[in-house]
């Protein structure tokens, strides 16, 4: 009766005698699933794009999970974002801890990670002096601060990330260095003033409060310096880890009580923000 039904609704679609109807092999060039080519997202798992959303019509950046069935375990095979999307500490504890995962974060999509921050770092190295305070809020295993410290060798640096596994390799990295394991949510654990340069790259769009935190990235700032924040181009960012999808426009307008330079990295396409944190604060 199903089939019969089938049929007949398949012959008042396509104008044909339901005789003439030839069975159709679904997920096939000839099937029910088949999708034009050129005429959606055929671009491979890990290429980096950027652009308007509308011209990529099903997921315009990453291809991860909604959920594992039940024959799957999490694995970084299909992508490294299977393994950190959820936004557990436990989960990017995968990533910095072991050594074939960051590898494959930093090799993905054409190595991007390391021209995002070479790219960061071209855009704020004037403002940085050799001998500067410097902290890096979500810092991973540091590689922004490394690229940092190989053009301004002699500042001090500091990080910050939910993950024991990043905080335990950028310690190792940094010997003098001060990184410490904190929960982002409300508040950052540093001082008032404490930083001359406060970095916060690709993090504020994992957060549920990211204006509580913006302005807890300038208090920790001193007067006179520089906080830069980072975030990934919203429209085309579908990332299931991410909270928060920014354009220019609208990453601006959440930033405007501090009056950042919003501007777009020139290869990666991320959005930088510059907020100088005035001398007097408070209008004192």
């Amino acid at each position: 009766m199903k089939e019969f039904l089938r049929r007949i609704a398949l012959s008042l679609l396509s104008g044909v005698k339901g005789n003439d109807i030839q069975p159709l092999e679904p997920y096939t060039t000839k099937g029910w699933d088949h999708i034009p080519k050129d005429q959606y997202d055929y671009l491979p798992k890990g290429k980096y794009i950027y652009g308007p959303a509308d011209k990529y019509l099903l997921v315009p950046k990453n291809r991860y999970k909604l959920a594992l069935l039940p024959d799957q375990a999490t694995s970084a095979d299909l992508g490294i974002g299977w393994i950190t999307e959820d936004n557990t500490a436990a989960s990017y504890d995968q990533l910095w801890g072991d050594e074939a995962n960051l590898a494959a974060f930093r090799e993905e999509a054409d190595g991007v990670r390391e021209k995002l921050t070479r790219e960061i770092v071209d855009c704020i190295e004037a403002d940085i002096c050799d001998g500067a305070n410097v902290v890096d809020i979500g810092c991973g295993v540091g590689d922004l601060l490394a690229e940092v410290r190989r053009r301004r060798p002699r500042v001090a640096v500091s990080g910050l990330d939910f993950s024991q596994k990043a905080v335990e390799a950028a310690a190792a990295a940094f010997p003098g260095g001060s990184f410490r394991q904190h929960v982002i949510d409300r508040t950052l654990p540093y001082d008032t003033a404490a930083f001359d340069v406060v970095m916060c790259t690709d993090v504020l769009e994992h957060l549920e409060r990211p204006r509580v935190i913006a302005a807890e990235l300038v208090r920790i700032c001193r007067p006179g310096g520089l906080v830069v924040i980072v975030v990934p181009d919203g429209d085309v960012d579908q990332f299931l880890g991410h909270y928060w999808f920014w354009n220019e426009e609208s990453l601006r307008a959440m930033l405007d009580e501090w009056k950042p330079e919003v501007m777009r990295l020139p290869e990666t396409r991320e959005f930088l923000a510059r907020i100088a944190v005035p001398v007097a604060r408070d209008g004192r």
